[in-house]
């Protein structure tokens, strides 16, 4: 089986490189290298789902040292990484297929260079979730992904503002690679290509309080990749608002997540077992859950403040980044203790964390590409400048409308699901840990002021008037091209938030097939079958000593059902009182008539939240 996984592996990654040598020659003729690249990107796509599907879903950890000429990188396979490189291959021919008409919004850019970058972007996000070192893959990776990315970050290079988001973009993410570098490197012994399992071995001889320089690294490497506070502040919005739409979405949707990946594998897997080094679980689980939680209130606050829609997305992105953060840090914590029933939850927070990890890839990447089609059909990112757009748009507003409802955690969409999984677990782990209660109830009322944001950018954008004394042509629905990738990810926000139950079970299974996690020795040391509970109703755990359940579960088609029940209940309760409706003009408070000077804009949409929050950073002059 590991010859088979590494040759598709390979032959996959060939794929990307032909690619990105290929396509570029028939850049000039721009949609027919489009549909090339798609088709490049989409058989290699393919070849990386089934690996996805033998590793998730039944395959032990795989390891295996594979040789490029004199040089070997070793590369591990294993269901974890397989549950990344779905999500990576699945969005790459999402935004590749969109990309084919989004990008002659640019027709004074050629697109030689963009088609040389999107396949090395690819290859460079599923280099960084297989390969198995610290060093020289994981080196060759992050660089592969850091400068395509920054190219395409640059695409419009003629505009000053860009290159300099760029610039500092490229700057900061190879300040990241070197703080990870030299964590590595700081493990006593240490080689060029060491396995993680030998560096490992290393670190499990060294005396424990080397722990906080080499995981402080380590952290902050990864951190910066993430996006968290601060760190993600000083990249994010400017690289992501800039940024081709379909890049936007591959940049905040799935290659933030290789940060996220990074943090987990580092502070899961690698975790020496020896009487010198003692991992203090305890006290990192508790610092990541920390910056969690300051990652996801910050986030969203200054994404409330945007006017420009790609901001506001790019700042939201922190936010819900810090929702898996802090889920992560949670469930490290619970992990460490001597509670089995804090244990228990640690199991539900964790799988909460990696759902919200899928759940987040595919409403970002909806947003983004919704933005795009408005600013592809506008002209415009700017929310002041926009409004009205749902009778000229239609199909993208009710697509951009799953999308908020999804991020803002409505049921009976996906962002219910794994938010409420981690609330409600952090809530439950608050009855013995008061700090879990307190980051709980500040997750839960962020989750109102996420709700805020996209009210404000589903209202500015698609039901306030506004476009028609703003755009300078005129505005309808972009093409089945663009409609059709945002369909399908639509119907997967919907999708994951019905059936939360069966992306639970597989990604309990991922950890399960896993080896050499924490959770997976958790998952050992406790008969998880007597304990965890996968249905309908979401995931629970059966608490010993106590009867009855202890539920951390995610309901969204019952409180769907509880919605629908209460609006045919005033539905009925008005038409028993025989009232009519008739239609009338809006009330304009005074004014005759509504133009520009006298509509809502974004200095006024939460004004006095904003005030409040001032403090909070990321404040827009208008």
């Amino acid at each position: 089986m590991n010859s088979d996984v590494y040759g598709i592996l390979l032959t996959a990654m060939g794929i990307l490189l032909a690619s990105s040598v290929i396509v570029p020659f028939a850049a000039g003729k721009r949609k027919y290298a489009g549909w090339l690249n798609f088709l490049f990107v989409t058989v290699a796509g393919v070849m990386l789902l089934n690996i996805s599907y033998i590793t998730v879903f039944g395959s032990s950890q795989l390891s295996q040292l594979l040789h490029f000429g004199p040089v070997g990188i070793y590369f591990m396979v294993d269901s974890f990484s397989g549950f990344f490189i779905a999500i990576i291959a699945f969005m790459a021919m999402i935004s590749a297929f969109y990309s084919i008409s989004y990008m002659e919004h640019y027709p004074e850019y050629s697109l030689r260079g963009f088609y040389v970058s999107y396949p090395l972007f690819i290859l460079g996000m599923i280099g960084m979730v297989t390969v198995d070192d610290l060093s020289l893959g994981f080196t060759i990776s992050w660089q592969l992904m850091t400068i395509a990315s920054y190219f395409l970050v640059k695409f419009e290079y003629r505009k000053p503002e860009i290159v300099r988001g760029a610039n500092k973009y490229l700057v900061l993410m190879e300040l990241a690679w070197v703080f990870i570098i030299i964590g590595t490197f700081m493990v006593q012994g240490a080689g060029i290509g060491d396995s993680l399992h030998t560096i490992v071995q290393k670190m499990g001889a060294m005396p424990g309080n080397y722990q906080y320089l080499i995981y402080g690294l380590i952290l902050c490497g990864f951190g910066f990749k993430a996006g968290i506070f601060p760190l993600g502040q000083l990249w994010l919005p400017d690289a992501h608002s800039v940024a081709p739409s379909p890049i936007s979405a591959l940049l905040s949707g799935v290659m933030l997540k290789t940060g996220v990946y990074g943090i987990l594998r580092t502070f899961f897997w690698m975790v020496p077992h020896s009487e010198t080094f003692h991992y203090n679980g305890s006290f990192w689980g508790i610092l990541i859950a920390s910056i969690g939680v300051v990652t996801l209130f910050i986030g969203t606050v200054q994404s409330m403040k945007q006017n420009d829609s790609k901001r506001l997305l790019a700042y939201s992105s922190i936010g819900q980044v810090g929702y898996i953060i802090f889920g992560i840090g949670a469930a490290l914590f619970m992990f460490n203790t001597q509670s089995e029933f804090l244990r228990l939850l640690g199991v539900i927070t964790i799988i909460g964390a990696v759902y919200h990890v899928l759940n987040h890839a595919v409403f970002k990447g909806l947003l983004f590409l919704t933005s795009g089609s408005v600013l592809f059909a506008t002209g415009t990112k700017d929310l002041n400048r926009l409004g009205g757009l749902l009778k000229l748009m239609p199909v993208s507003a009710v697509l951009a409308g799953i999308a908020a409802l999804s991020i803002s955690g409505v049921p009976p969409f996906s962002g219910f699901a794994s938010k409420w999984t981690l609330i409600s677990s952090s809530l439950l782990a608050g009855s013995e840990v008061l700090f879990l209660l307190i980051f709980g109830i500040i997750a839960l009322f962020t989750s109102a002021i996420t709700l805020s944001c996209y009210v404000k950018f589903f209202g500015m954008t698609f039901t306030a008037s506004g476009h028609e004394w703003n755009a300078g042509h005129k505005v309808k629905e972009v093409s089945a091209g663009m409609l059709l990738p945002k369909i399908v990810l639509a119907a997967l926000c919907i999708l994951q938030g019905l059936l939360p139950f069966v992306y639970f079970q597989t990604i309990i299974g991922v950890f399960q097939y896993s080896k050499g996690s924490i959770v997976y020795s958790v998952f050992n040391s406790i008969n998880m079958n007597d304990h965890l509970f996968s249905s309908m109703m979401g995931v629970s755990v059966s608490v010993p000593g106590i009867s009855g359940i202890a539920s951390s579960a995610a309901v969204p088609a019952v409180v769907l059902l509880v919605f629908l029940g209460a609006l045919l209940f005033s539905y009925l309760l008005r038409r028993s009182g025989g009232s009519e409706e008739r239609e009338a003009d809006t009330w304009m408070c005074g004014y005759q008539d509504l133009h520009n000077g006298n509509r809502y804009l974004n200095r006024s949409m939460f004004a006095s939240l904003k005030s409040i929050f001032r403090w909070t950073g990321g404040n827009v002059k208008e």
